[in-house]
């Protein structure tokens, strides 16, 4: 049986119905279990759990063979902090996979992630890698770039925000670049990873065809919904003060400094893992945006 974490989130729920539909045992552990019903529609046990709840996590793990540790958040709030679930969740769940002897454990990463990095998001990321790593148990890294897809949450407010404004928005150069993945080719990765002893103690950089600057990929998205509209450089000062206020002022702001940070950084990888190690093609940008922007 595999444990997956983080099932009703975008990149879990698209998992979990992948390997339901290849006969895959899917134990589910959510936070709120009664929003949990898609789940248990495609045979999944859904097992009530929190990362920061240890007692939760050692039941959830009981009889598991392998883990995907799949949580994780893009931005902090009250309450909820990168190191709290990063840190302290993956250290909490791996404590309590190697109580229970589960002999492979997959943590999904993000490129980008380093020991040094300028945003929290990577360095609560590395660490977390490290305690994976260190744990004693089997384990996978995978670190994607920008996943995008049907619920993609970066894809869904850069549409909405095309949609509505008379320009295109690019945050300061628009110049770093991402190599958009599509969803469908992560899950196939998980998926191949997580079923076989071929992946085992090692780490996995994924990433499209294609390597992107954060303006083609606005410009991109525009095209798909069939928007024609000029652009309007955001200075990343401006940006930086207008995200701290908003901070300070918002329980949940639209962009934040960390955000921003990673905004200006390049998070783009070879074609090798991807094509060597798991045999896949992925998608160009333009047919994976094709398949749920219209």
């Amino acid at each position: 049986m595999i444990l997956v974490t983080g099932g009703t989130g975008f990149v879990g729920s698209h998992l979990i119905r992948q390997m339901r539909q290849e006969g895959l045992i899917v134990r589910a552990v959510v936070r709120n279990p009664e929003k949990a019903q898609s789940l248990r529609n495609l045979g999944v046990e859904v097992v009530p759990g929190d990362v920061a709840d240890k007692t939760s996590l050692e039941n959830a793990v009981q009889g598991i063979e392998r883990v995907v540790h799949l949580v994780g958040i893009i931005q902090e709030a009250p309450g909820v902090t990168f190191r709290g679930v990063h840190v302290d969740g993956t250290r909490n769940l791996v404590e309590a996979a190697r109580k229970a002897g589960v002999r492979h454990f997959l943590f999904q990463s993000a490129l980008g992630t380093r020991a040094n990095a300028k945003s929290q998001y990577h360095r609560t990321k590395w660490e977390a890698e490290e305690l994976v790593r260190n744990s004693g148990i089997p384990s996978t890294v995978l670190r994607p770039s920008l996943i995008y897809g049907p619920g993609d949450q970066f894809t869904i407010r850069l549409s909405e925000m095309i949609r509505l404004s008379p320009v295109l928005p690019i945050i300061g150069s628009g110049r770093s670049k991402v190599q958009p993945i599509f969803i469908n080719d992560v899950v196939a990765c998980i998926v191949k990873a997580v079923t076989s002893d071929a992946y085992l103690n090692e780490l996995y950089e994924l990433g499209g065809p294609e390597q992107l600057t954060y303006e083609e990929v606005t410009r991109a998205i525009a095209a798909a919904l069939g928007v024609s509209r000029p652009t309007l450089h955001l200075p990343l000062l401006f940006m930086r003060s207008m995200a701290r206020v908003m901070e300070t002022v918002l329980q949940k702001s639209p962009i934040t400094t960390d955000q921003l940070i990673m905004l200006q950084e390049d998070t783009v990888c070879s074609m090798k893992d991807i094509r060597d190690a798991f045999g896949i093609e992925p998608v160009t940008f333009q047919k994976g945006l094709s398949t749920f922007i219209k």
